[in-house]
C-alpha cells in the first residue's frame, strides 16, 4: 500500500472489498480479486483516521466535512472508483469515531465536542445526543447483541448506555 500504515480495516459484506485508513489521511478500498486500489476518498476535512463498516458490509461511514458523518453504499461502488454517498449533519469540530448497531438500523458517532450522536440509517434523523462528560472523542462499540452502547473515552472511563448486562 502506498499510504503509510493502516488505522482501520474492513471487509464488504460480499467480501470483494478491503476497506482502510491510512497514515496519509485517505480512506482505500482494495478489490480482494487482485490486489488493485479501486477506490481513494481523501479527507475532506483535515486528517480523517477512522471509518465503520456496517455488519453487513453495505454501507462504509467516514467523517466528512465540517464534522459530517458520510454513509457510502459500497455495493454502489463502480469500477471506476465513483461512489455514492450522502451525508448526515454531524459533528461541531469534526467526528471522532464511528460503530454500527449490529441490526443495522442505527449508527453511533463521537464528535470532538465530546457528544455522542445516535442515527437512524433509513431517515438520516439524529434519534439521540448523549453527553458522557469524558472529554473529546470517545470511542464506541454496541454489544453483540445490540442492547448497550459503550463510550471509553480520554477520562479513562467506560460508560455503558442501555441495558446494562
Amino acid at each position: 500500500t502506498r499510504g503509510g500504515a493502516t488505522y482501520s480495516l474492513g471487509f464488504s459484506g460480499d467480501g470483494r472489498y478491503l476497506v482502510g485508513v491510512q497514515a496519509d489521511g485517505n480512506l482505500r478500498a482494495w478489490r480482494m480479486a487482485d490486489g488493485m486500489e479501486a477506490v481513494s476518498i481523501p479527507p475532506t476535512a483535515g486528517y480523517m483516521h477512522t471509518s465503520a463498516l456496517s455488519r453487513n458490509g453495505r454501507l462504509l461511514a467516514y467523517p466528512g466535512a465540517r464534522g459530517a458523518v458520510v454513509l457510502a453504499d459500497v455495493a454502489a461502488w463502480s469500477e471506476s472508483g465513483e461512489t455514492s454517498a450522502r451525508t448526515l449533519e454531524g459533528h461541531p469540530g469534526g467526528v471522532g469515531y464511528l460503530a454500527f448497531h449490529p441490526a443495522g438500523r442505527h449508527l453511533a458517532s463521537s464528535g470532538a465536542d465530546g457528544s455522542v450522536r445516535i442515527w437512524e440509517l433509513s431517515t438520516g434523523r439524529r434519534i439521540a445526543v448523549l453527553q458522557p462528560q469524558g472529554g473529546n472523542s470517545p470511542r464506541l462499540a454496541f454489544s453483540a447483541d445490540g442492547r448497550s452502547l459503550v463510550v471509553a473515552g480520554p477520562d479513562e472511563v467506560i460508560r455503558v448506555y442501555g441495558r446494562k448486562p
